[in-house]
């Protein structure tokens, strides 16, 4: 199936953007872990990949959009997944019914727009009373200078406005950084080892048990936060993690490769290498008579 159309800011599965690739399927897998069996929305649901990965865990997947040709076109490349409902909807107006799903997942959504607070009263409307959401925001204070001319975000948050956002709208907030690194992971084999996780940064010269900023890797650019109403949030433990992004790079890496064997294939067949070639040949033959 044809992807969508590239428009510089929603992520599809056709994208060649190894960075941005990553930082979303982290994202989403953190999601993963804490959906088992529930019934989710993911909000804002673009070409609907997240919400894909979502059903694989979850009982229930709403997939809503803005964008009528994004929700089009995730109901006919996802449709074997049956599990998982797309609707056309914004986050000032969710066509769900109140206390509906367990989890709420908006990943990258609220900075395209200034309803905020609407949008977060839309979420608390629909979520049930034990419910949670996972949310994620680009910082201002960062991203900013990353991609100044973004004509897709109308309203940035920096860690403090968005910590105060949620914190209007639901008694617990748990924040976190995610951060695009370029790492490798040591970790216990079995899974239910409690150990420390330690983050380490450095080169030949020295090794520090800390992450080190430089003017573009290793700055958090974007804010996540754990929300809810329960009296006790210890249930939804989320610690620090890593996603491997080691597939993302092979495949990018195939793709270039077989991208350039195909263009050299075309230059073989072309007419102009045919004719260059053959004017070659006939020179080097008329060297050897001439040698001769």
């Amino acid at each position: 199936m044809k992807d969508l159309e590239w428009t510089g800011e929603r992520l599809t599965t056709g994208v060649n953007s190894v960075h941005g690739v990553i930082e979303h399927l982290h994202r989403y897998a953190i999601a993963q872990e804490i959906i088992s069996n529930k019934i989710v929305l993911d909000i804002a649901s673009g070409e609907g990949y997240g919400s894909f990965l979502l059903s694989r865990n979850a009982k229930k997947v709403y997939g809503v959009d803005i964008d009528e040709k994004s929700i089009n076109h995730a109901k006919i490349k996802y449709a074997s997944s049956k599990n998982i409902e797309f609707k056309v909807g914004s986050t000032d107006v969710i066509p769900l019914e109140d206390k509906s799903v367990d989890v709420v997942i908006s990943f990258e959504t609220i900075e395209h727009h200034n309803k905020h607070d609407l949008m977060l009263s839309e979420i608390s409307r629909v979520l049930k009373e034990d419910g949670f959401l996972l949310i994620s925001s680009p910082e201002k204070s960062i991203y900013s200078e990353r991609d100044p001319n973004n004509p897709y975000h109308i309203l940035e948050l920096t860690l403090e406005d968005f910590n105060d956002l949620l914190k209007r709208n639901f008694k617990n907030v748990r924040l976190f950084n995610q951060r695009f690194v370029i790492g490798s992971l040591i970790h216990p084999v079995s899974k239910s080892s409690k150990s420390k996780f330690d983050l380490f940064d450095g080169d030949y010269k020295h090794i520090k048990n800390e992450l080190v900023n430089d003017d573009f890797y290793n700055k958090p650019f974007f804010n996540l936060a754990l929300c809810s109403n329960q009296s006790n949030n210890d249930c939804f433990e989320v610690g620090a993690s890593l996603f491997n992004g080691v597939s993302v790079v092979n495949n990018e890496i195939k793709k270039i490769i077989f991208e350039n064997d195909k263009r050299y294939e075309e230059v073989l067949k072309s007419e102009s290498f045919r004719l260059g070639n053959s004017i070659v040949k006939r020179i080097n033959l008329v060297r050897k008579f001439w040698k001769k």
